[in-house]
């Protein structure tokens, strides 16, 4: 059974996914986040001067659910709130009580493409973001003349024990097959922390949660094995399957 390093938070969905594909799961949390700037995302929430939200990721979704009051901000029901995946999807209805929009998306891009096409150019969108977010989606909507007010709500840092981590999972009895990974920053602290001790980790397949992280793989100067169609368990294993299959 192969072993498949995934840099992400442990997931009930990820493991079953491989598990059932005969992988064997093994996950390492390269980031840390610290909520910052409630106060300010709670007295926007309750401004009634935007057209919807947009919640790129897990963690803007509970800096939001943080300051959540269904009572007060009933107005955000009848508003849009977008979202790029079904997972961030699920997320948001169950903690805010809300239906979003965009779940099928899978990126920032097309994301923009969709908030253009379903608003006016007078439109205006609050966005809870984190302090390393992507400037593709306020680009592209800035280009089309919607508004976007941003509100850095999460911190994103190394995980304290990442370099760890790595060196025991280099040094583990059973070699890693391959790695993925699910976010620019988090590509960044690994392939930093694995330039600081000899290891065999540098030289496997590298994997991509999407286009965003693939690009940033590619920028440290490394190669893509492959890249998943959509942010869903199922679609990473086939990205993986897809590249073992045919080495086999």
């Amino acid at each position: 059974m192969k072993k498949v390093v995934l840099f992400k938070s442990a997931s009930e969905d990820y493991k079953r996914a491989f598990t059932e594909n005969n992988y064997q799961v093994v996950f390492v949390e390269p980031l840390r986040f610290s909520f910052i700037n409630l106060d300010a995302l709670k007295d926007k929430l309750a401004l009634n001067e935007y057209e919807g939200l947009i919640l790129t990721s897990p963690r803007a979704i509970d800096a939001v659910s943080k300051c959540w009051d269904p009572s007060k901000f009933v107005t955000w029901n009848m508003k849009k709130v977008y979202t790029v995946g079904p997972v961030s999807s699920q997320k948001i209805t169950l903690s805010l009580g809300l239906e979003p929009l965009g779940s099928t998306a899978g990126n920032a891009e097309n994301l923009a493409k969709l908030i253009s096409t379903e608003n006016t150019k007078t439109s205006k969108f609050l966005f809870p973001c984190g302090n390393l977010r992507s400037e593709t989606l306020p680009n592209m909507l800035q280009m089309q003349e919607i508004t976007i007010d941003s509100v850095t709500v999460y911190e994103t840092k190394e995980n304290e024990s990442l370099k760890e981590d790595l060196i025991a999972l280099n040094e583990g009895d059973q070699d890693p097959c391959c790695m993925v990974f699910f976010s620019p920053s988090g590509c960044e602290y690994i392939h930093r922390q694995l330039q600081t001790f000899n290891n065999k980790l540098s030289t496997l397949p590298h994997f991509a949660i999407g286009n965003t992280t693939a690009h940033k793989i590619e920028n440290l100067g490394l190669e893509i094995a492959g890249v998943a169609a959509k942010p869903v368990p199922e679609s990473v294993v086939q990205s993986v399957n897809s590249y073992f299959t045919p080495h086999q």
